[in-house]
């Protein structure tokens, strides 16, 4: 078939139609004014020779009408018809057309694929039929009135196809007058496959708007520009960013607000703005708050088809990190402090047993009006002060002996307040704040008494003289939200002891030390450095926590948080009984040779018989060769070779009712750690005193 073209549509000029016409005319006129006159009699009839002249004019004008007129519009038409046919049978649209009472009048190939309908089956039937949903949709009644659309708007409706199934549709409706009657010309689009891609659209963006949402990272996306075009609500959270601002989407905006909450906001500024003249590199630094915040800020250029439209810059919280990073640095050099206290006072404490034992024995010895008698009266004074030494730094080591009982808190305060008043003197205020209910932890009296004397002294100093101390107790729930933020604790209920004073408070660099052993902020000659270290030591040898809060000018609160207990509980009893001597044969295993010595000769000046051994093997090895006649062991917690449980595990194979005493200046970590206590063994601690030792000889004996 020859191509259609618009160009073959153009009709005839008008003006040479018609002069072509009045030319044909004039020579057909000439023509018959000669012509006629020779077919009719002379004289004819004028009616009848005018008629026969009219008739032959039409006649001879006839072809050249229907040549130059009729032929060319007839052909223009056609061509018009048949292209209008081809554009309808292949345009990607469906086309129908339907009258004023919604019945359909013709439809394109395209309709009848959309529908799955021939069009013999629907022309003539209701549109209805197609389109259920029309009137709802496009406003069109039965009289083909429009109510709710506009000519020409375009309406998404419900197409039925013919085996039932649905399919959504875009509707184009026009009006147009076709033989005086009113039709609706209606383009329809299949527009299944873009509602397939739109809901995926809208599955893609709900999947990455609730992925940003999850992260606990704020995110935020830019354009090159400055423009926020995405952001979740962990972002505007973390800056504290109002609705306000966010909705501005103005990133220099964003920064600006949140630059007065920054310790260095002008490098802050600098950083981000250089970062829209370097668009194509990554960054990653620190970001740090006045309120002690810290982000990790990290950007990097978002790339689309390998083209750079923007920034994808992402914060993350690190602050929990940094404090938990901070309190692993703070217990590992308190650990290694406390490692090395431990063994100084170890050491320490078997000199002193020396001094001290021996001291004792010639005491016993030299008559009371002897006058050697004040000479070891000044050795025992300086030992016992040095026992207090030595005490402290094992307390900070957490290696003192404790004697664990239920004890109520409240009654432990108040059993203090009097001695407490005294020692912060009548200038500074005393007030207790006391749980309610009773608060029992299982603990050494003592050493809580030690605790709240340490922390009232360290206040009473930093009033100097004037103001209020607050002591409190109650009990309080630790959660997790507690443990995040803290980075200590356990779940479920504990007791807490506060302690606060009006006193000038502490900076920061200087709360990071107070709990330092020998560290102090007072004049030389004042204070030894150990009050706040023997409290931490303390507290967290009864399982606790300690803490405090301090700002320059606005006094200080220790918060002491303790394990709750029921009040139950029982302690073991160490009470020593004073028993006479006796002749039993004892075992003794001791590295020092000093100590050993002193030892020895307290137990065989009781009448003992004394078997001596420098380490766990010869003792063992000599427990062999005399186990039916020892009675008794005496050992060193820590010596070479084999320590004092390995040693007492290895005799109690060979016999397994055999009895000992630890004596050791290393008490709890090595005796609870390796659960010789729960073994119904005892421990003496050093330095130890002969009365104490041949009191609890005589009591494991008998």
């Amino acid at each position: 078939m020859d191509e259609l073209s618009i160009a073959q549509f153009r009709f005839p000029s008008r003006v040479r139609i018609i002069a072509i016409l009045l030319l044909v005319l004039f020579c057909l006129e000439l023509l018959l004014m000669y012509a006629v006159p020779h077919f009719l009699p002379a004289g004819g009839n004028k009616i009848m020779e005018s008629f026969l002249d009219a008739a032959l004019l039409a006649l001879l004008f006839s072809p050249v009408l229907y040549c130059c007129i009729l032929k060319p519009f007839q052909n223009v038409a056609a061509k018009q018809k048949s292209l209008t046919e081809k554009v309808l049978a292949n345009v990607v649209d469906g086309v129908i057309v339907f009258d004023e009472l919604l019945v359909l009048q013709s439809c394109n190939c395209t309709a009848e694929r959309i529908f799955g309908y021939a069009a013999a089956d629907i022309v003539g039937e209701d549109v209805r039929v197609i389109l259920r949903d029309l009137e709802s949709s496009a406003g069109i009644d039965g009289r083909g009135r429009v109510d709710l659309c506009q000519v020409g708007t375009m309406l998404e409706c419900t197409a039925a196809r013919k085996d039932g199934t649905k399919l959504p549709v875009e509707l184009s409706l026009s009006q147009l007058q076709l033989g005086g009657r009113l039709m609706w010309l209606g383009i329809i689009r299949d527009i299944s496959a873009r509602k397939e891609a739109d809901d995926t659209m809208k599955q893609t963006l709900s999947l990455l708007s609730a992925t940003l949402e999850a992260t606990a990272d704020g995110i935020m996306v830019r354009d090159l520009a400055g423009k926020t075009i995405i952001s979740n609500k962990r972002f505007s959270d973390m800056w504290n960013l109002p609705g306000h601002v966010l909705g501005t989407r103005d990133d220099k905006l964003l920064r600006e607000f949140v630059h007065q909450q920054l310790q260095d906001p002008e490098q802050f500024m600098a950083l981000t703005e250089k970062q829209y003249i370097d668009t194509d590199q990554q960054s990653c630094h620190t970001v740090s708050f006045k309120d002690g915040r810290v982000f990790e800020r990290f950007a990097a250029p978002q790339v689309i088809d390998e083209t750079i439209v923007g920034r994808v810059v992402c914060y993350r919280d690190l602050t929990e990190q940094k404090s938990l990073e901070h309190q692993l640095r703070h217990a590992q050099k308190m650990e290694a402090l406390g490692t090395l206290a431990g063994g100084v006072a170890h050491d320490f404490n078997n000199i002193l047993t020396v001094i001290m034992g021996f001291c004792n024995l010639t005491c016993m010895r030299l008559e009371k009006d002897s006058p050697l008698r004040p000479n070891l009266d000044q050795i025992m004074t300086a030992s016992e002060r040095a026992l207090t030494l030595t005490n402290s730094l094992l307390a900070y080591s957490r290696k003192q002996t404790m004697n664990p009982k239920p004890m109520d808190l409240n009654a432990t305060v108040l059993n203090t307040e009097k001695f407490l008043a005294r020692l912060i003197g009548e200038g500074i205020e005393l007030m207790t704040k006391l749980s309610a209910e009773k608060v029992t932890v299982l603990g050494d009296s003592g050493q809580i008494e030690q605790v709240l004397t340490n922390l009232a002294a360290n206040a009473r100093d930093a009033m100097e003289g004037r103001g209020c101390l607050i002591i409190g107790t109650r009990k309080i729930n630790i959660d997790q939200d507690f443990i995040r933020l803290h980075g200590y604790g356990k779940a479920g209920s504990c007791a807490l002891i506060s302690v606060s004073d009006t006193g000038g408070g502490m900076d920061e660099k200087t709360r990071g030390k107070i709990f330092e052993p020998f560290f102090t902020t007072k004049d030389v000659g004042y204070g030894t450095g150990l009050g706040l270290s023997i409290v931490y030591g303390i507290v967290k040898q009864h399982e606790g926590y300690i803490n405090v809060y301090s700002e320059p000018g606005k006094g200080t609160t220790f918060n002491i948080y303790l394990p709750l207990i029921d009040g139950t509980q029982q302690a073991a009893s160490l009470e020593p009984q004073q028993i006479p001597g006796g002749t039993e044969t004892i075992l003794l295993a001791e590295d020092d040779a000093g100590v050993r010595a002193l030892v020895k000769s307290v137990l065989s000046g009781s009448g003992y018989r004394v078997i001596e051994a420098r380490d766990g093997e010869e003792a063992v090895r000599k427990f062999r060769l005399n186990q039916e006649e020892i009675d008794l062991l005496v050992m060193d917690v820590v010596m070479p070779k084999k320590n004092g449980k390995e040693t007492f595990l290895e005799i109690s194979a060979l016999k397994p009712d055999t009895k000992a005493i630890f004596i050791s200046g290393y008490t709890a970590d090595i005796i609870d750690k390796n659960g010789l206590i729960d073994a119904g063994l005892h421990l003496i601690n050093k330095p130890l005193l002969p009365n104490q030792l041949l009191a609890k000889v005589r009591e494991l004996l008998d």
